[in-house]
């Protein structure tokens, strides 16, 4: 009985005056563009909190990735390697004492945000601090199955913005000599309200905030 009262707490706890609340939704509006191929798809991905513990973790809150891909957009990444493609894919995320943390979106056409910085943000931070992370590429990536990714993260801008504060943090990844930059905007009221992904190989990619 004491553990399923913990739980309930915590849960209940999750929804109150948090960013990553229960039933919670964030809509971005996602470019990308595809450095071989020479396209661009600009498509609307949301992000759903379901309020539940996600089952692979308990440092995690489950959320699940809608895809809203157009009719086309396969057909025209037919020859890219990608996880598959799928319209939700569920997730998780991390909002404790120390950190924001969110896992992106990474099916479709949307494979190298796996060996890119993950969106993550340190509290207590000031401009000109730094911290870093690594992580192991999980299975079903193809060549990058089991690699290294380490990534470091700069906090490189600070505003107030009427009650809101905001950060601006600036990444980069390294996997086998392969390197990618991120800029992430991390809103104190909003999360994160703009991701942007510079690859390896040349292909670019925007995430913003829509409401």
């Amino acid at each position: 009985m004491k553990p399923l009262i913990i739980i309930l707490c915590l849960l209940f706890c999750l929804g109150n005056g948090r960013i990553f609340s229960h039933s919670k939704k964030f809509i971005y509006e996602v470019q990308y563009y595809s450095n071989e191929l020479n396209i661009t798809t600009n498509e609307i991905i949301s992000l759903n909190i379901t309020g539940n513990l996600w089952k692979r973790s308990s440092e995690h809150q489950e959320a699940i990735w809608q895809y809203n891909a157009k009719p086309n957009t396969e057909l025209s990444f037919k020859n890219q390697f990608s996880l598959g493609w799928l319209t939700r894919d569920t997730t998780g995320i991390i909002e404790n004492d120390k950190k924001f943390w969110m896992h992106p979106p990474r099916h479709n056409q949307y494979l190298l945000t796996e060996i890119s910085p993950f969106p993550d943000f340190r509290k207590n931070c000031e401009v000109g601090d730094h911290y870093s992370s690594i992580t192991y590429v999980g299975s079903g990536l193809g060549p990058w199955e089991g690699k290294k990714v380490k990534c470091t993260y700069s906090i490189v801008k600070f505003d107030k913005r009427n009650e809101d504060s905001v950060w601006t943090i600036k990444a980069i990844s390294e996997i086998e000599g392969k390197i990618n930059n991120c800029e992430f905007i991390f809103s104190n009221k909003k999360g994160f309200t703009s991701m942007s992904y510079l690859f390896f190989n040349g292909d670019r990619m925007t995430m913003k905030l829509k409401k």
